[in-house]
């Protein structure tokens, strides 16, 4: 501990004394922007599925000359969801001040180790890939949300299974960030209805050791089973669940439909109900969903259209349009200025909120279901 201190330390007078002469990521053709993200492990179809929404509103600014005439470049390194190689990334960047801004980091421990070295180097973080109010809570100024928060999702699942008249519910969560902030917000929203949970199980982070868990949650008999849980523990627990012959509705966060995890259940993954926190992408009366996919058919012709790629795509277009305001000499505070002056920004049928104070974004949640074939059903 006392010797990542002193690195950070250290880290710190550097970019003091250079920050007279940053760059800031900033050419007189160019602005980069950081993606440090899972590129060859198991969140790596999510990252993929969002950044064909980045690349292809980027492809359009850029065709039509970008910026104030700089080009957005969105670089993307691997860190394989290793928190301290996040970190290293974020720091060697920093260093040779060649970045702009940190953008759609994926893992919510990951994005908490890098807020240390953005804060000293007054470098904006856009969009982290997570809804955990550590984030939220520690994030400080040059933070800026898009989705809604983890805890808002949960409040509509359990919203909506009340209504159902269902009151037995349960949770099954991953034992990180992410599980932990999912278990608070269910418990938290229970207590303001008066009821409990009747049980919840654990596993621990990348394991699929789920056994202990299914135990503890089918002896309880739910009605519901909130699942703050993502990949292969998830799948595995459904899975046994359903071997137990314990019936429960699931209820799975916004993460779930990207990657393999709905093929690789197959026919247990009918019915289950999931979050989504952007607009339908089969919307036509969305003004946001049509621009979409008529620029997705242009620069990425033949590639589903699905939630996670729409949230891409907004991030990348809040991002442009905060360099818009910035002006044609962009520097980082002029650019986190700009993206506080967002107040009820329209993006087509949706619409956005920063400020001073406020750091949220969207608000937006709604439910769907996995349906026979694997689609999402609204």
């Amino acid at each position: 501990m006392k010797r990542i201190c002193r690195s950070l330390a250290v880290f710190i007078c550097l970019v003091v004394a250079s920050l007279a002469q940053a760059a800031q990521g900033v050419t007189s053709e160019s602005i980069t922007l950081l993606q440090t993200a899972d590129l060859s492990g198991t969140r790596a179809p999510l990252v993929k599925e969002l950044n064909v929404g980045w690349q292809a509103y980027l492809a359009h600014v850029n065709a039509q000359g970008g910026v104030h005439g700089r080009k957005v470049i969105l670089r993307s390194e691997d860190d394989g969801y290793v928190v301290e190689k996040t970190r290293q990334i974020v720091m060697e960047r920093i260093r040779h001040d060649d970045i702009f801004a940190v953008v759609s980091t994926i893992g919510t421990s990951n994005a908490a180790a890098t807020l240390p070295l953005l804060k000293a180097a007054n470098v904006p973080l856009i969009a982290p890939f997570s809804g955990a109010e550590e984030l939220r809570r520690n994030g400080g100024r040059n933070v800026f949300h898009i989705r809604a928060s983890y805890a808002q999702e949960v409040e509509k699942m359990v919203e909506h299974v009340l209504t159902l008249g269902l009151r037995r519910v349960a949770v099954f969560y991953d034992d990180d960030a992410f599980g932990q902030d999912v278990l608070k917000a269910a418990e938290g929203a229970l207590a303001a209805r008066s009821l409990k949970l009747v049980a919840q199980g654990r596993v621990s982070r990348g394991s699929a050791e789920v056994t202990e868990a299914v135990q503890q949650i089918s002896r309880a008999a739910p009605q519901v089973v909130i699942c703050g849980s993502f990949g292969k523990s998830l799948v595995a627990f459904v899975g046994q669940m359903k071997s137990t012959g314990t019936a429960p509705s699931f209820y799975a966060l916004s993460f779930f439909p990207a990657g393999p995890s709905i093929a690789q259940l197959g026919p247990d993954a009918r019915g289950i109900s999931v979050t989504q926190v952007m607009p339908r992408t089969d919307s036509v009366g969305s003004a946001l969903v049509r621009e979409f996919q008529a620029l997705l058919n242009k620069h990425a012709p033949g590639t589903k259209t699905t939630p996670i790629s729409l949230e891409g795509y907004v991030t990348a277009k809040v991002t442009v349009e905060g360099l818009r305001r910035a002006g044609p000499n962009p520097t980082r505070e002029r650019f986190v200025v700009a993206l506080e002056s967002l107040r009820d920004f329209d993006l087509g049928s949706l619409r956005l909120t920063y400020g001073p104070h406020n750091r949220s974004g969207l608000r937006f949640v709604d439910i769907s279901v996995v349906g026979e074939t694997g689609r999402l059903l609204h």
